[in-house]
């Protein structure tokens, strides 16, 4: 399971239990963002955790910072503190100073431009640029921000590179898997933590829910949906720990985590296909409209899947790798956690 517990995973959901309450995913989506929110994450210096104390962080232990991080997916925490954590990190990697204020990331690919999580709210942009081996820094308040259509809440943003200068950049010896490793990691703990609640709101909704005189929960088909969506979910978690549990092992070469995040979005892309179908079944009407609570988590899941590519994406990248090792070099690889290829 993920860890929970210690002092960044405690304050960070002590924080979204104060200050992220239900309605406040409702009223950022309408346009109100939850400025008091960023800013006791940021007071407490949450988005630091991953930076070291040399750099202005506090270089807290991996696996609690994912507990904050599974704290702010139940929460549907509509401010980037996952990307600025993700951020800091890679700016701390290349020895920059962290971001002032929010950011999110991007990864070089083939164009000059890259749709960004958050980028309408994040005041900062970390690029990877694997061709020259650098991470920079872009302020996203001076470029033109162009909102993309996108399932998530938390919206996305199109930011061209070329043309804008970088307020800071330096090599880094991080490599583009490294970078994704990290990544994958963080999205298969939020997919994890916000296909729990799904499931929590489910199991509530049927249990008092009444038709034909007793609880929807007396079915038996609706009792059949809901036990695969909670086998579904509890894969999910244990892919998403496994993830976030080899990153904490591989913290000083986190490429090495690198199979271990492909198989996390693999499992998890796929357990997010076969839940989020019956949740909104069983809710009825109730689960397709806008006042209700259950669409911040499964629109999040659904965007969250595609991000960095989905399941499709790395299942073809992860075979095309292991069809080269021998069979005995797999079977080690999952019961070892050390790949032929790492």
């Amino acid at each position: 399971m993920i860890n929970t517990e210690g002092m960044v995973a405690d304050t960070a959901a002590k924080i979204y239990t104060d200050l992220c309450g239900r309605d406040v995913p409702h009223k950022a989506e309408a346009g109100e963002y939850p400025q008091a929110l960023w800013d006791a994450l940021s007071q407490n210096g949450l988005p630091l955790a991953w930076t070291g104390e040399a750099n202005g962080g506090f270089g807290a232990d991996y696996d609690e910072v994912f507990g904050a991080i599974w704290a702010s997916a139940q929460a549907a925490s509509p401010v980037p503190f996952a990307e600025t954590l993700i951020a800091n990190w890679m700016l701390d990697r290349a020895g920059l100073a962290p971001a002032d204020g929010s950011a999110s990331f991007a990864l070089s690919g083939h164009t000059p431009s890259a749709d960004i999580p958050f980028g309408m709210h994040a005041d900062k942009i970390v690029l990877f640029d694997e061709a020259h081996q650098e991470i920079s820094l872009f302020d996203n308040r001076e470029g033109v921000r162009s909102p993309e259509q996108a399932l998530s809440p938390d919206g996305m943003t199109q930011f061209i590179f070329s043309g804008h200068l970088a307020e800071h950049s330096a090599k880094t010896e991080l490599s583009r898997r490294a970078v994704e490793a990290l990544i994958l990691t963080v999205r298969a703990v939020q997919m994890a933590a916000a296909m729990e609640m799904a499931l929590n709101l489910s199991i509530e909704y049927v249990s008092q829910r009444e038709q034909f005189g007793r609880p929807l929960s007396k079915f038996q088909a609706i009792q059949h949906q809901l036990a695969v969506a909670a086998s579904e979910c509890a894969a999910a978690t244990m892919a998403a720990t496994q993830a976030a549990s080899s990153i904490a092992r591989h913290k000083d070469d986190p490429e090495k985590a690198w199979h271990e995040a492909v198989i996390a979005k693999v499992q998890i892309g796929h357990s997010i296909e076969a839940v989020t179908v019956p949740f909104h079944q069983v809710h009825g009407a109730m689960g397709y409209t806008q006042e209700y609570d259950l669409h911040h988590y499964t629109r999040r899941l659904w965007a969250w899947r595609d991000a960095l590519g989905n399941e499709h994406h790395w299942s073809k990248l992860l075979g095309a790798e292991l069809a080269a090792v021998s069979p005995d070099q797999i079977w080690k690889g999952v019961t070892t956690g050390k790949w032929a290829a790492s």
